[in-house]
């Protein structure tokens, strides 16, 4: 008994480091993928848009009536004028092996359809793995305060 919790504990404590440099390489991944995004956002890169998010994808933004499914947020991109500064260390937590939760807060300014936005939020991204890259399914700004 004592001889099989020790192969069993060995077999853990071995497991680890590598479970760490794969959490480790998936959050790199990660905030590589939102930071592509945030540059395709602003360049009106709908190409890369649709490559970096999943079909299903909506976003929840303070700026529209409703969630959007990727189709309209990309139809009403040409009305959105944001600038995202004062950026927080982003937090990425697994949720699973082939999902991810980012937070973050952040400022924005600018407009959307000749709206005013002048904002801090709270930013979440869910993060799915699909064919081993990481796409975003799920986008969600929440006003802050001020």
């Amino acid at each position: 008994m004592i001889r099989c919790l020790a192969a069993l504990l060995t077999f853990v404590f071995l497991s680890l480091p590598a479970s760490a440099d794969e959490s480790l390489a998936d959050v790199e991944a990660i905030d590589n993928v939102v930071g592509r995004l945030d540059a395709a956002f602003a360049a009106r890169d709908v190409e890369t848009i649709k490559t970096l998010t999943t079909r299903d994808h909506i976003a929840v933004v303070p700026y529209s009536n409703s969630p959007e499914r990727r189709g309209t947020l990309l139809e009403t991109l040409p009305g959105l004028e944001i600038k995202q500064t004062d950026p927080s260390e982003p937090t990425v937590v697994m949720l699973g092996p082939d999902s991810a939760m980012r937070t973050l807060t952040a400022k924005f300014e600018g407009s959307f359809d000749g709206e005013p936005i002048d904002y801090k939020v709270y930013i979440t991204s869910i993060m799915t793995k699909k064919d081993g890259k990481w796409l975003e399914s799920f986008y969600q700004v929440t006003p802050l305060a001020p």
